[in-house]
């Protein structure tokens, strides 16, 4: 066998790697591609099968399900708010509306934030559906995404509240409708949030690079 018929046989070791998918508005309306997400006309069927399908069923169920729960949540927390309840549910969390102010800034921070983790799963859902890039291991994050916005939420409130958030002004996050807004729009952006907070720590404490590198050096000076 000659050089040339050897080297026509080998086969790359492994393919180059297929850049990640970017979810953008269509550049126009006549973008029918993104319109259409890439099917032909007359295409309707479904391209899964009843078992993913099912659990399709239960992802969408459940963020319409925390979502629903959180608005009703944030209702039922108004309600008592304006009209100072001395009676109900959330009177007995909460006490006299006098005295809660806090407690109620923060809980609409909670709430609103898990409205705005289930509204960022839930486009993120039907967008994966649509253009079959639905798979089964994402619902790790679909389940924990609302709880986890919530909680990123309320804290993010009281770093900026405390003043361990130096860069944003505590004085707007006194009123409920900016507590619910702020709180909804971390819940919408919190992976982005969770990454700005790592670059603040990083500047703040350091990496664990640093501090083997730190190590080290104080090691090896002569003493």
């Amino acid at each position: 066998m000659s050089t040339s018929s050897e080297q026509s046989t080998v086969l790359p070791l492994s393919a180059p790697a297929k850049p990640p998918e970017v979810f953008t508005p269509p550049p126009s309306v006549t973008d029918l591609n993104s319109l259409t997400d890439g099917r032909n006309e007359g295409a309707y069927a479904t391209r899964y099968g009843v078992g993913a399908w099912v659990q399709i069923a239960f992802e969408l169920s459940y963020l319409v399900g925390m979502l629903v729960a959180a608005l009703a949540g944030l209702l039922l927390l108004a309600k008592y708010a304006v009209f100072k309840e001395q009676t109900g549910f959330i009177f007995s969390l909460l006490g006299p509306a006098e005295r809660s102010k806090a407690l109620q800034l923060y809980a609409t921070i909670s709430l609103s934030g898990i409205c705005g983790g289930c509204s960022s799963a839930l486009k993120w859902l039907y967008h994966s559906v649509a253009k079959q890039r639905w798979h089964r291991d994402r619902v790790v994050w679909r389940l924990t995404v609302p709880l986890l916005s919530g909680t990123l939420a309320v804290f993010t409130g009281m770093m900026i509240v405390s003043g361990l958030v130096p860069f944003l002004a505590r004085s707007w996050l006194t009123g409920l409708t900016a507590a619910a807004a702020f709180g909804f729009f971390v819940g919408l952006f919190s992976d982005n949030l969770l990454a700005a907070l790592e670059k603040v720590a990083f500047n703040i404490f350091g990496t664990m690079n640093d501090r083997t590198k730190q190590s080290d050096q104080t090691d090896a000076t002569p003493k």
